[in-house]
C-alpha cells in the first residue's frame, strides 16, 4: 500500500508538467495537441476572441442568438436530421457567447473521426439559420429573459454587471433584452457569424486517441475557409468601475447582494499573488476569511464567497452573499472590515502555505479527461501565458513569498473602491 501511495504521487507531480505537440496545419493554423490512447474519444477546445462586445448595442444578443442557432441544421440537415446523425456518430457539439469570446468543446468516439469532423465543418461553416429555428430559438431566448426577470439572484447579476462596469460593454446582457432580441433577422447572424469566427482570432487545444497528421488535417478542415478581412478592436481595460452601492427594492424575505472590486489581467506578473490572497479572503470554502468571520462567527449568512474573474486586459474580483433583510448593511461593514483587515494586517504565514499547497494539489484536476486536456490548452494560449507554462506554473507558486503577496495586497485592496448590488429590502 505505501508502494502504491509513493507512485501515486510520484504519478501527479510529474503529470503538472504537461507533454504536448505545437502543430500546424497547411493551411497554417497552429494548435496544441496532446496524444491520448487510454479512451477511444477526441476532444476538441476551440475559441474566438470577441464574444458579445462586438455587438451593435441595438442588436444585443446577437452573439449568444448565433451561437445557440450552430447545432440548429446545416445547409443539407434540418435541426433534427442534424442532431439525429450527432448521435449517431458518438458526438458533441456546445458552442456559447461569452462576453470577451466565443468558446465551443467538440468531442466525437474515434471511429467515427471522418463523420464527427464533417458535421463539425458544417455547423461552424454553413449553418442553416432556417427562418423557422429563428423564430424557435427566439421565442426560447425571451422565455428565458422573461423567467430571469423574476429570479432574485439573476436579476442581483444583471443588475451588478449593469451598474458595477458603467459605460463599459460587459454591462449588457449577453442574453439581450427582449426589444433586442425582437430586431435581429437572418442576415444579421450570417452577418455576425463571419465576423466573429476570424482565423486570427482562433486558439484551439485537441486531445485525444489520433495521429497527428490526421489531426492536422481535420483541423485544417473544420477552420481553413474563414477568414482573416475583419480586424477586431482589442478589449478596452475598465477605467470607470462604480464604488459604493446601489439598492434595487424588490419585495423577498432574503436580499441578495454582489459586491466587485478591481483586479488583475490573467497573465499580469502579480496574478497568483491576488489568486493567494482571493484563496484566503473568500475563494478558499469553509477555511476563507469570509466564510469563518461571517458566516461561522456571526451568523449574518448562510454562505459567502469571492473568486477572480481575469480576462486579457483587465479584471476584477467578485464576490456575494444573502442575509436576512434586517442583516443587510451589517453584513456588508463586515465584508468592507475583512478588506481593511486584508490591507492592514496581510495574510498569515499558516495561510499563505496553505493555500500554495491547495493551487499545487488542484491543478491535477484538469487532467482528468480527453476534454478537460483540451481545454487547458485553448485557455494557456488565449491568455498568452507561454509554451513553457505547464513547466513553469509549480515554480511560479513555490517562488511566492509572503511578503510579495502582503506587499500586492497593501497595494490592491481598498475597501474604498468596492461596490455593492444591493437587491431585496434591507432594512
Amino acid at each position: 500500500m505505501k508502494i502504491f501511495f509513493i507512485i501515486l504521487i510520484f504519478f501527479f507531480k510529474n503529470l503538472t508538467a504537461l507533454e504536448f505537440d505545437q502543430l500546424k496545419t497547411k493551411s497554417g493554423i497552429s494548435f496544441w495537441f496532446v496524444k491520448d490512447s487510454s479512451i477511444p474519444i477526441v476532444s476538441v477546445s476551440f475559441s474566438f476572441r470577441g464574444g458579445s462586445y462586438l455587438e451593435n448595442e441595438k442588436k444585443q444578443g446577437l452573439s449568444n442568438l448565433m451561437t445557440s442557432l450552430l447545432d440548429e441544421g446545416t445547409r443539407n440537415l434540418s435541426a433534427s436530421e442534424f442532431k439525429e446523425v450527432m448521435k449517431l456518430n458518438g458526438m458533441k457539439l456546445n458552442i456559447s457567447s461569452q462576453k470577451d469570446k466565443i468558446e465551443g468543446s467538440f468531442q466525437v468516439i474515434t471511429s467515427q473521426v471522418s463523420e464527427g469532423f464533417k458535421l463539425f465543418y458544417e455547423a461552424l461553416n454553413h449553418p442553416r439559420f432556417d427562418d423557422s429555428e429563428i423564430e424557435k430559438v427566439r421565442k426560447q431566448i425571451i422565455s428565458s429573459i422573461k423567467i430571469d426577470q423574476s429570479n432574485i439572484p439573476t436579476i442581483a447579476s444583471n443588475l451588478f454587471n449593469k451598474n458595477f462596469f458603467g459605460d463599459h460593454s460587459f454591462s449588457r446582457n449577453i442574453k439581450g433584452t427582449i426589444e433586442s432580441i425582437k430586431k435581429i433577422n437572418r442576415n444579421d447572424l450570417i452577418d455576425f457569424r463571419k465576423k466573429a469566427f476570424q482565423k486570427s482570432n482562433l486558439v484551439i487545444g485537441v486531445s485525444g486517441n489520433i495521429d497527428k497528421n490526421e489531426i492536422k488535417k481535420l483541423i485544417d478542415l473544420v477552420f481553413s475557409e474563414m477568414n482573416d478581412s475583419f480586424k477586431i478592436s482589442k478589449l478596452e481595460k475598465f477605467l470607470s468601475l462604480s464604488q459604493g452601492d446601489k439598492i434595487f427594492k424588490i419585495t423577498t424575505p432574503q436580499t441578495s447582494v454582489l459586491f466587485g472590486h478591481p483586479g488583475f489581467e490573467r497573465n499580469n506578473d502579480n496574478f497568483f499573488a491576488l489568486r493567494v490572497a482571493n484563496y484566503i479572503l473568500g475563494g478558499g470554502g469553509f477555511q476563507s476569511r469570509l466564510y469563518k468571520n461571517i458566516r461561522e462567527k456571526k451568523g449574518l449568512v448562510y454562505s459567502i464567497y469571492s473568486y477572480l474573474l481575469p480576462y486579457e486586459s483587465d479584471g476584477v474580483l467578485i464576490g456575494g452573499f444573502q442575509t436576512r433583510n434586517e442583516s443587510v448593511y451589517k453584513t456588508v461593514n463586515t465584508v468592507k472590515n475583512e478588506w481593511d483587515r486584508m490591507r492592514k494586517i496581510g495574510i498569515s504565514k499558516e495561510e499563505f502555505q496553505n493555500a500554495k499547497d491547495y493551487f499545487n494539489g488542484s491543478f491535477t484536476r484538469n487532467f482528468t479527461s480527453t476534454l478537460s486536456i483540451a481545454r487547458l490548452l485553448q485557455v494557456v494560449q488565449y491568455y498568452k501565458l507561454g509554451e513553457d507554462y505547464f513547466n513553469r506554473r509549480e515554480e511560479i507558486i513555490n517562488n511566492l513569498e509572503l511578503d510579495k503577496v502582503n506587499e500586492v495586497i497593501f497595494e490592491t485592496f481598498d475597501s474604498s473602491k468596492l461596490f455593492f448590488m444591493i437587491v431585496g429590502e434591507p432594512e
